[in-house]
């Protein structure tokens, strides 16, 4: 597995994104990061917040828009995540800190599917929120909490 994470860190677009002095390179690639989990985590806690009872005058239906938000922001970070591991993969790719953050994410986009299905049904506006539905919103922002704080930590451990 080292080799494959050497190869990847070796490779010209790694190079660039590590070496080079253009704002274009890693910090353009860490903005959109930043923007990607900003939409992510930023319409995810809305929602969350909704579902827990914060804004009931806002009609849960109109939520569910949140969702489109939802995954612009998890693709922009799954791919400009994959710059950002590229770009450093002998060091990342070995510590558990990012596995773990990895594994929150996924976790968090499960989370995020089951908040849909169980919040948004067949009438997702005339029915009171269920107590599952709190309970996942609740278990959302804790997953998300632990995935941002991972991926703060591994530039310091």
């Amino acid at each position: 597995m080292q080799d494959l994470f050497l190869n990847l860190e070796s490779s010209s677009l790694s190079t660039w994104l590590r070496e080079s002095n253009t704002i274009w390179a890693y910090p353009m690639v860490l903005t959109l990061h930043t923007v990607g989990l900003a939409l992510l985590v930023g319409a995810n806690t809305t929602l969350d917040l909704r579902l827990l009872g914060f804004g009931r005058r806002i009609p849960l239906a109109v939520m569910e828009q949140s969702f489109r938000v939802m995954w612009i922001g998890f693709w922009i970070n799954a791919v400009s995540g994959a710059l950002l591991f590229a770009a450093d993969a002998t060091t990342k790719g070995s510590t558990r800190l990012f596995v773990m953050k990895l594994g929150l994410v996924a976790v968090g986009v499960m989370v995020i599917i089951a908040i849909r299905r169980v919040a948004f049904g067949k009438d997702a506006g005339a029915v009171p929120v269920s107590g599952l539905a709190k309970g996942l919103a609740a278990l959302s922002l804790v997953i998300w909490v632990a995935a941002i704080t991972a991926g703060r930590l591994m530039a310091y451990l």
